[in-house]
């Protein structure tokens, strides 16, 4: 039944602004770091390594946790704003269920995005290619580990935001709280109480020097990310609970 309503609410978000939202905001961050390098370096070599790392800090301080917020708010406020939560709970489904496959769907829309990050940034590379630039060494970034320790970094957030946009008839409540999250993340995610704070994982799964806490960041959201989408699943489950 949860494979049928993914398919369901994949139909739904077809031609939706949240699609073009998946490929707007990876757009901007390859568009602003395409810029920024082409004005540093107009002539001579451009370092690689700096380049992903400027870009995927971008993405994991500032658009990555906003776009996680925008997404889920707009995927749970389509049946918010057309009043058909009702509606669809009339079905032979349960409220856990379409809570679940919300989610699956959010967890897709992650998935878009980075893939469309680094599709976009190889573009770019492609470009400063074009414009006679060396890009002989550009493509030895770890596109396996970005999109393994990117998404799962940043299931605490998508299970949070996911919640909080299920609960809130409004896409501001949602908005909010990832701006909050976000603004939160220089501060603290540089601090060593990082491990108490899940909107700082991304970067320090991402950014890190040390391996070991790469890896205790990934482990910290997974267990996380778990339980809480346990609790949060059965919560909802209780009668009427979704339209107190």
């Amino acid at each position: 039944m949860i494979i049928q309503l993914i398919r369901v609410e994949l139909l739904k978000v077809k031609r939706s602004l949240a699609l073009l939202m998946m490929l707007a905001c990876p757009l901007m961050v390859a568009l602003l770091c395409f810029g920024l390098q082409l004005k540093t370096y107009k002539t001579g070599l451009i370092r690689w390594d700096m380049y992903w790392a400027g870009s995927t800090a971008i993405w994991g301080y500032f658009m990555f946790p906003l776009y996680l917020a925008l997404i889920t708010g707009l995927l749970n406020g389509n049946e918010h704003r057309n009043s058909t939560w009702r509606l669809m709970l009339t079905l032979p489904i349960q409220s856990r269920q379409l809570f679940l496959a919300k989610f699956v769907l959010a967890a897709v829309f992650m998935l878009g995005a980075n893939l469309a990050l680094l599709f976009m940034n190889s573009c770019a590379i492609y470009v400063f290619g074009l414009l006679g630039f060396s890009i002989s060494q550009a493509f030895k970034f770890d596109f396996v580990r970005f999109m393994l320790f990117a998404n799962l970094s940043a299931l605490p957030i998508l299970v949070f935001q996911h919640w909080i946009s299920w609960r809130v008839q409004n896409i501001v409540a949602p908005l909010a709280v990832g701006v909050i999250g976000t603004m939160g993340i220089v501060q603290i995610g540089q601090s060593e109480n990082w491990i108490y704070y899940p909107w700082s994982y991304v970067m320090t799964a991402l950014n890190a020097s040390s391996a070991d806490v790469r890896h205790q960041a990934i482990i910290l959201a997974s267990t996380l990310a778990v339980c809480a989408l346990g609790i949060l699943t059965f919560w909802v489950g209780r009668r009427g609970v979704e339209f107190e």
